[in-house]
């Protein structure tokens, strides 16, 4: 049996070692630093002495239409060449998501290299990242906004309290991102040394910002937030303020809507939709627990989760609403279900992805028209979006 350690702050180096040699790394001042910021907010699983494998597990919580979860970012997960193939991972994995339940974190987020790798493990894509790109010279006029709004660069630190108050009032970011922390902010900064920020003012108080990078003849627009229409317009026209310098322009978001209808020619703007990060519910009763169901009732329903890999999961479960109050408890084996589906489908539909109804009808799942009908009218009917990675 592989024996999976959990690692302590003298393991860092040799952790960090392991990760740079995996992911083919160099060594800077900056990215020293953020890995260690990283580190220090994370738990760490591995195995092998010296260390042959491991992962990184960084607390995080995130924001679900109002509702706040404790979620596991993973990430750095590595293997040295000749460990690869031996399990150590899956038994990481084992290792990690029982410590996660006993820390409370009832989701986990990651970035695949492999989606078919990481279902093995119970996660399932939940979140895209969407690439606008135009070139300059089809940019659109900009509307002048109100004198009162004004835009100024600022260095990415001296901008954090003011980006984080914008980014902290947007709707965007309760799709499932994350509520983000100082911490996590300087990380930012560390990890992405050549990102620039235009913040928008009215008087003293920021109202929109946007993140950017002049790489070569691109403009890259990497994230941007506003409060109202004013901000919106004033960072569009700092942004187009740059055409005369660069070729094309490339905003990459975690917003799946589209922008066509914004230009006068819609056939100007190339859009680009790629998966991007994947979700796994650690605890499925404390997540449909405090789920924000849209109903605020719903008769008594039996449902079979299939989880491979986490049993506690796995089972018969009862969910109920009746006047807002929610229960999810385990139902009795002798119980009939009346839907019927895995733990990698049941993320798909709590985030937005594909609804019940368009899951059934694939054949993904198992139910009756009447249950998939109401209980599919609980669920979220927006996709989910994230502007982290980690």
């Amino acid at each position: 049996m592989t024996e999976v350690r959990r690692l302590v702050a003298e393991d860092e180096a040799a952790f960090y070692a392991l990760a740079r040699y995996a992911f083919h790394k160099p060594q800077s001042e900056t990215r020293d630093r953020a890995f260690a910021s990283l580190y220090a907010h994370s738990a760490a699983w591995a195995v092998g002495t010296p260390l042959q494998s491991g992962l990184l597990g960084t607390h995080f919580e995130v924001d679900l239409s109002g509702v706040t979860y404790k979620m596991s970012g993973v990430g750095y997960v590595s293997s040295y060449p000749e460990a690869s193939g031996h399990g150590g991972i899956s038994a990481i994995m084992q290792q990690a998501f029982a410590d996660m339940r006993a820390n409370g974190e009832t989701l986990s987020y990651l970035a695949p290299f492999s989606s078919t790798f990481y279902r093995r493990f119970g996660y399932e894509g939940a979140f895209d990242q969407v690439t606008h790109t135009i070139a300059a010279r089809d940019l659109p006029k900009v509307p002048r906004v109100s004198a009162a709004v004004t835009v100024a660069r600022v260095p990415f630190r001296a901008a954090i309290e003011a980006m984080a108050a914008v980014y902290g009032r947007s709707k965007d970011a309760t799709r499932g991102g994350l509520r983000r922390a100082d911490w996590w902010w300087s990380n930012m900064a560390d990890h992405y040394p050549n990102r620039e920020v235009a913040v928008a003012m009215l008087g003293e108080r920021p109202t929109g910002y946007v993140i950017y990078e002049r790489d070569g003849d691109t403009f890259r627009i990497l994230e941007q937030f506003h409060d109202d229409l004013d901000a919106l317009l004033a960072l569009a026209r700092f942004i187009t303020a740059h055409r005369t310098a660069f070729a094309q322009f490339v905003y990459t978001t975690g917003n799946p809507e589209s922008l066509h209808d914004l230009l006068p020619e819609p056939g100007a703007l190339t859009t680009t939709v790629r998966a991007y990060m994947m979700a796994r519910i650690v605890d499925v009763q404390d997540f449909m627990q405090r789920y924000p169901y849209q109903v605020s009732d719903l008769a008594p329903v039996v449902i079979a989760i299939q989880d491979d890999f986490l049993p506690a999961n796995a089972g018969l479960w009862q969910l109920a609403i009746n006047d807002g109050q929610v229960t999810f408890e385990r139902a009795t084996s002798t119980a009939t279900p009346a839907l019927r589906l895995s733990i990698e489908q049941l993320v798909k539909v709590s985030f937005g992805v594909r609804t019940l109804r368009d899951a059934s009808n694939l054949g993904l799942i198992d139910g009756d028209a009447f249950t998939i009908a109401s209980v599919g009218d609980a669920f979220l009917q927006r996709q989910t979006q994230l502007y982290d990675y980690f």
